[in-house]
């Protein structure tokens, strides 16, 4: 029997590796103490950005969930960068798979994707379209769900493009809610938090080359359970130094000119008599 070549062999690994398979970059959160229905996000490259909540502030700790294929990553991540729309979560000990940002809008015609999962929660991409062909701005359509389900248990999942065969980044859903009563048929729209507006968020450049300084995590490393201890919190770098007491005020000079120096006593002149005591 003839042996295939190795040529055809790798060109099939190749072909196989080429086709991309669907993203898992959503992500689940709590701030850390609170239970209850968990906050959405999607893992990017800069980190896990979800939408801001009110009460959160820069360095906030949130307990982390990354379901990947039939495991969850367990970890907690703390608020490295906060604006009055989105934040930018950093895990502490776990490396996710991290989405992609595209590089440019999304143009006229070119299809959309939503991030969702299935009753199994396996990762779904929801087919989606813009909503006027993109003239209302960053809104979206998806006809075969339920819209209102998906603005209220989806809000900061990721929207997805497909360019060079690859999934890139271009939004996440933002929870809102949109319908044109000029024609009462038209279908309800999502909104979604877009490039432009997550541009004010993410920096100017990313350093892919800079060294991941983060301790191995045995859970998913090596094949072995989580124990306590593993992760480990280090306090944030401002509180991590103890705050300097501040010096005491110098008092307030006195409205009164001070006294003028007394003048010197007279020397006794030779042969005066002195006074006895």
């Amino acid at each position: 029997m003839p042996r295939p070549r190795l040529g055809f062999l790798l060109l099939v690994a190749l072909a196989g590796a080429c086709n991309a398979v669907t993203p898992e970059h959503f992500t689940r959160l709590w701030l850390e103490g609170r239970t209850g229905v968990p906050l959405v996000g999607t893992s990017t490259e800069d980190g896990v950005v979800v939408l801001a909540q009110p009460d959160w502030k820069v360095g906030d700790l949130l307990e982390i969930q990354f379901p990947f294929g039939n495991s969850l990553v367990v970890d907690k991540g703390r608020i490295d960068r906060l604006n009055d729309t989105l934040a930018v979560v950093r895990p502490l000990t776990a490396r996710l798979r991290e989405g992609r940002f595209a590089a440019e809008l999304p143009v006229a015609g070119e299809a959309l994707f939503v991030a969702l999962r299935d009753e199994d929660d396996e990762p779904v991409l929801e087919p989606a379209e813009p909503w006027h062909a993109g003239a209302y701005g960053d809104w979206l359509l998806l006809p075969d769900r339920d819209v209102e389900r998906v603005a209220r248990d989806y809000a900061g999942t990721g929207v997805y493009v497909r360019r060079a065969g690859r999934w890139e980044i271009v939004g996440v859903l933002a929870g809102l809610l949109a319908h044109d009563e000029s024609d009462p048929l038209s279908a309800t729209a999502l909104g979604f938090v877009g490039l432009t507006e997550m541009a004010r968020i993410l920096p100017d450049r990313l350093d892919y080359f800079a060294r991941d300084l983060r301790p191995l995590r045995p859970d998913f490393e090596f094949g072995v359970p989580l124990q306590p201890g593993d992760i480990v919190i280090e306090p944030a770098s401002e509180d991590a130094a103890p705050a300097e007491a501040a010096p005491e005020p110098a008092p307030a000079p006195r409205d009164t000119p001070p006294k003028a120096p007394a003048k010197p006593k007279p020397k006794p002149k030779p042969g005066a008599p002195r006074a006895q005591h």
